[in-house]
This record gives C-alpha cells, sequence and structure tokens, in this order.
C-alpha cells in the first residue's frame, strides 16, 4: 500500500484531526479537527493539502502509519509546511523541518 493510499484511509475512517509537528502543536490541541484536502505522492516526497490552507510537504519520507486515532508521518529528511490562517485578515508562513515525526491526531471520543 502506498503512503497516498494509508493517508486516505486514515480520514476515511476518522474524517479529521488536529496537528502535532515536530516542534509542537499546530494551534490547540483538539481546537481544529482539519479535514484532507488532497494528498499526492511522488518518488520521494508525499504532499498532503489539510482544509485547503495547510501544506505538508516531505521529503525522503520513510514511514506513515496509521495507529488508531494517529496517522504518524516520519521519519523523514525534511519536512515543509506552509500555512494560510483562518478568517478575513490572512496572514501565510512557511516552516522548515529537518527531522523528527508529524502526527494528526484525531479528538478524543
Amino acid at each position: 500500500m502506498s503512503f497516498a493510499n494509508t493517508v486516505q484511509n486514515w480520514f476515511k475512517t476518522e474524517w479529521g484531526g488536529s496537528l502535532l509537528l515536530p516542534d509542537g502543536w499546530y494551534g490547540r490541541p483538539y481546537d481544529n479537527q482539519h479535514a484532507l484536502t488532497s494528498v499526492k505522492e511522488t518518488g520521494e516526497a508525499l504532499t498532503v493539502v489539510l482544509d485547503q490552507k495547510l501544506r505538508l510537504h516531505f521529503e525522503g519520507l520513510k514511514s506513515v502509519e496509521a495507529r488508531k486515532t494517529e496517522l504518524v508521518f516520519g521519519p523523514f529528511d525534511s519536512l515543509r509546511f506552509d500555512w494560510e490562517t483562518y478568517g478575513t485578515d490572512i496572514k501565510r508562513g512557511t516552516k522548515e523541518y529537518r527531522t523528527g515525526e508529524a502526527k494528526i491526531v484525531s479528538a478524543p471520543r
């Protein structure tokens, strides 16, 4: 099974989740439940887009694992996280990571 299929199947079951980056939560834990917009896998790269506003681009990704309420990405060689705020005063930014893992975690039931 490809990494893209693993991502799609997890979102079919869990619908969405909060984003945990290598340096901590994006926003408050469980406050936002991000939905999958798209996933694309090409060669050594995987790009996951959430809510049409958050883009995770992995290079050299070694594993994507669905662990019940967690979708775990990593280890990886690099992760570029492009984000855009919600609301009317739009801000954009980028953060890059060279190691670690990222997770999408669904809310506790």
